[in-house]
């Protein structure tokens, strides 16, 4: 089993770098952990774009139980499963950013993106249900409790 000492330990090692859409370039989209709050059980991260749009991002990790989405895969290591955790980030931030498309919860002052079984959760209701209904219980890859 992943600790959660592992996973904080590779999730700062993974705050020292940019992620970009481009590697051959930088653009307002690219973004980074600009901040980590480790507490047991999850990872409480503030994800910065270029551009200044910011979100923090809620995240279970599995000696918590919660569901865990983004894995396509039996992670490795907690390097591999920071990975398999920022490739599903790429996708949410590079499609659809941290903008007004993500419906936000307020925790006190800070704006929470919501995690759902297929990604962050859509202000538009609709496609929210639709993409709930797609995704199932257990998410894209049917890995939500792996």
């Amino acid at each position: 089993m992943l600790t959660d000492a592992d996973l904080h330990a590779a999730l700062r090692t993974a705050a020292t770098r940019w992620r970009r859409s481009d590697p051959a370039r930088e653009d307002a989209s690219d973004y980074r952990i600009a901040d980590l709050r480790a507490t047991p059980g999850a990872a409480d991260v503030l994800l910065a774009q270029r551009d200044d749009a910011t979100a923090r991002l809620s995240i279970g990790l599995p000696a918590s139980g919660a569901p865990q989405y983004w894995l396509y895969a039996e992670p490795e290591d907690a390097a591999d499963w920071v990975g398999q955790l920022l490739v599903w980030i790429d996708e949410e931030v590079f499609t659809g950013g941290l903008g007004p498309a993500c419906t936000r919860e307020l925790r006190g002052d800070e704006s929470y993106v919501i995690v759902t079984n297929y990604g962050w959760q859509l202000t538009d209701g609709a496609e929210h249900a639709r993409l709930t209904a797609a995704a199932g219980p257990l998410g894209w890859h049917g890995a939500g409790t792996l």
